[in-house]
């Protein structure tokens, strides 16, 4: 923490010292032109302005690591918002993990893979992310994950092999998507800049944060369900359909008031979404009591379905928990 007394020059004029650290830093010299804003709590925010700040570095040394380490490495860097990744030591794993790294790295959104040899991979996240609208990304997000879920559930009436590896398919972009809202949303709660170009308050970009975590947890679990439907699971007794059939309408109102509500930050709307909530809840329990005496290993799988939907559920109802009106300062 930094602390300046404010000192006053001539008739009224007020001003504080820039912090000697940091003026060195960015080379910030006499003539370069600064940013100040206000934020909603009437906070002073000094940034750069349009000053070329050096572009962030992350190295991931493969050395004595796993596939699944390294991924995740780079996962980190990317959502912490390095510009460039460097994947070094790669002589150090298998060909076919040197393989999976270039293709996870080509697979985030905005990351280019620019160079490339013997040693190691670099890729730089080449997109200039004020361009991008995080509002139609999560839109978009939210129309993948309720397309996979409700296709899911369908599996459960009408078996079809095509639908299950779309909606495992699907996930992949989910995923993708997932990833970059987070680094967008991080890159705009440390920018005043980016977050005015984004029309977001600090609040909303957390609220992006967690609304897009929510809808990426759905897509995983119209995974499960379809992967337990594609694990030889025996086509359902008429009446298990009917109460499927009633899940999937019932989901299908409770998708479109969720996340109209989340977008509209209209409240009142949460009421509708708790009637529909214990309509589900009332019919997954239902369905424990029908499939009491089903052989041991259907009954595991069925079970996994149904905890896939209470999760959903109740991911649904938390994203209603989201709809506070806005609080933005108009000018």
């Amino acid at each position: 923490m930094i602390y300046r007394k404010v000192q006053e020059v001539g008739k009224g004029t007020l001003l504080v010292s820039l912090p000697k650290d940091w003026v060195k830093k960015y080379e910030v010299k006499k003539g370069d032109i600064l940013v100040l804003e206000v934020d909603q709590l009437g906070n002073l925010i000094l940034s750069l302005g349009k000053k070329k700040v050096s572009q962030s570095l992350s190295i991931i040394d493969c050395k004595q690591k796993g596939l699944k380490t390294i991924l995740g490495e780079v996962v980190g860097a990317y959502l912490l918002g390095y510009d460039r990744i460097i994947v070094s030591n790669l002589p150090q794993i298998k060909s076919s993990d040197r393989e999976n790294v270039r293709s996870f790295l080509s697979k985030l959104a905005g990351l280019e893979i620019v160079d490339e040899g013997k040693d190691s991979i670099t890729a730089e996240f080449v997109t200039d992310i004020t361009l991008l609208n995080p509002n139609k990304i999560l839109d978009r997000m939210s129309l993948l994950t309720k397309t996979m879920f409700i296709d899911s559930i369908s599996l459960l009436i009408k078996f079809d092999m095509e639908t299950i590896e779309n909606v495992i398919k699907l996930d992949d972009e989910v995923d993708r998507l997932y990833f970059l809202v987070v680094r967008l949303m991080r890159s705009a709660i440390q920018s005043p800049e980016i977050m005015r170009k984004f029309n977001l308050s600090a609040i909303e970009c957390l609220d992006h944060r967690l609304y897009a975590s929510l809808i990426e947890s759905i897509g995983d679990y119209a995974c499960i369900i379809a992967a337990n439907i594609k694990n030889g699971m025996h086509p359902l007794e008429d009446r298990l359909v009917e109460e499927f059939t009633e899940i999937k309408n019932f989901f299908e109102s409770m998708f479109e008031v969720s996340y109209r509500a989340y977008r509209s930050k209209n409240i009142t709307l949460k009421e509708n979404i708790l009637t529909i909530s214990d309509d589900v809840e009332r019919k997954v329990d239902l369905i424990r009591t029908l499939i009491i005496g089903s052989p041991l290993n259907e009954l595991s799988k069925i079970f996994s379905i149904l905890s896939a939907i209470n999760f959903t559920r109740k991911a649904l109802v938390d994203i209603t928990d989201l709809t506070t009106p806005s609080t933005k300062t108009v000018a």
